[in-house]
């Protein structure tokens, strides 16, 4: 019954004492016809929150760009540190698999330096980026202090930085150019890392009230990007966070207002990468894996895992042709910063295909098999590489490359 029917059912009524009966009864029937609505309406909304990936303002991407063109992308990725190690005289990017970095990494390079007085020849160690993996590892403390659940971080652009120390470079010399003397591997200078989180800082702009231990004091901060993630970076006086209706609240000992230092998760943002692809760890949130995820008891079979692969967005452009048991890969990964697996469990096997071979393969069939290991910590999971033109044309010609372990980003 709708207001409509009931205006429609008085206006045929021709019996005056008919009529104003019915209009009494009707008023009860209107408030519950509203009172309907009201409650429809709000179990919608309820739903949409329920089903709702709360995680979702929490991936991380990244990329890579030169340092004049952040500006350009800076309302969704940000540079996670333009400044240099002490006594590096350049910082590189070298575009190859992760095989090659470890060459570059664990050998002393000859390389080709280009300076204002010319070119120099020099013999150089190239060390990976540290202070690009101490960033992700103070993020990784700051999601765990908030109570956010951390997924693996799928930044693999972050390993192909290298800080390049020579003690016999001359000091007063700039860089112009570099590259390996022979040649075997591009070389990016002026290059930086990018991710979608930016450092602020909040003042609570309304009176702290008190919370509700009575100790402690409640302190709203209004967020810019509603939509974003925002973690607060903890500290002594930092008891809670949570999100409300008003804004992000901090729970404190603080009782006049402050500045609280932060970190903002930028959902994504269509926006043109100008280098390289753009990289995440987001995942696909179906309608069966909210089941999964969801459900009391996880399901360990073949189908579970070929869900999990798919899930992700760095599966495109790989094939889950198979699943073995009691298998292991020929070649050792990187190693897991993230997760560790007790020596005498049972191995797990994916064998991934890709038609093409690019030099972020091997690092998105890494991710995926840390993933699985989140998921199946009972196996010792290790993933294998194939590449060629078919799966159905057998092995014969292809190549093959092994990725065991669970991806961490780097050592």
């Amino acid at each position: 019954m709708d207001e409509n029917f009931i205006y429609e059912r008085l206006k045929a009524l021709s019996g005056g004492l008919e009529r104003s009966l019915y209009r009494d009864i009707s008023k009860a029937f209107e408030e519950v016809v509203r009172y309907n609505e009201r409650a429809l309406s709000e179990l919608k909304e309820n739903l949409c929150r329920e089903l709702r990936d709360v995680s979702e303002r929490f991936y991380l991407y990244g990329a890579v760009a030169a340092a004049g063109d952040v500006p350009i992308v800076n309302d969704f990725l940000f540079p996670m540190d333009e400044g240099q190690e002490e006594g590096s005289i350049a910082t590189i990017f070298c575009p190859c698999s992760r095989d090659r970095m470890e060459e570059v990494f664990g050998n002393c390079q000859k390389l080709v330096v280009g300076t204002d007085e010319g070119e120099l020849e020099i013999l150089a160690r190239v060390m990976p980026c540290r202070r690009y993996q101490r960033k992700i590892d103070e993020l990784q403390n700051v999601f765990y202090d908030n109570g956010i659940f951390w997924r693996t971080p799928y930044l693999p652009y972050v390993d192909r930085f290298g800080d390049v120390f020579c003690e016999d470079f001359p000091k007063d010399l700039e860089v112009k150019s570099l590259r390996f003397k022979d040649e075997s591997i591009p070389v990016g200078l002026g290059l930086i890392p990018l991710w979608n989180v930016e450092p602020i800082s909040l003042k609570c702009t309304v009176f702290p009230i008190p919370a509700i231990d009575e100790e402690n004091f409640r302190h709203t901060l209004k967020l810019p990007f509603y939509q974003d993630g925002y973690v607060v970076r903890m500290e002594q006086a930092v008891k809670n966070v949570f999100m409300s209706n008003e804004g992000l609240e901090v729970v404190s000992r603080e009782k006049s207002q402050r500045m609280f230092d932060l970190y903002r998760i930028a959902v994504h943002r269509d926006v043109k990468v100008p280098h390289y692809p753009l990289t995440s760890n987001f995942r696909r949130m179906r309608h069966v894996d909210r089941q999964a995820d969801n459900a009391a008891a996880g399901l360990r079979t073949r189908a579970e895992i070929g869900r999990i692969v798919t899930s992700y967005e760095a599966y495109e452009g790989l094939t889950l042709r198979g699943i073995e048991e009691g298998s292991w890969g020929d070649i050792a990964g990187l190693g897991s910063r993230y997760g560790f697996v007790p020596k005498g469990r049972e191995s797990l096997l994916l064998r991934f295909w890709a038609k093409e071979e690019h030099f972020l393969t091997q690092d998105q069939a890494a991710f995926l098999v840390a993933e699985v290991q989140r998921d199946f910590p009972q196996f010792a999971v290790s993933g294998e590489l194939t590449f060629g033109e078919s799966p159905d044309k057998g092995k014969g010609g292809w190549h093959e490359a092994s990725v065991a372990g669970s991806y961490g980003g780097q050592e």
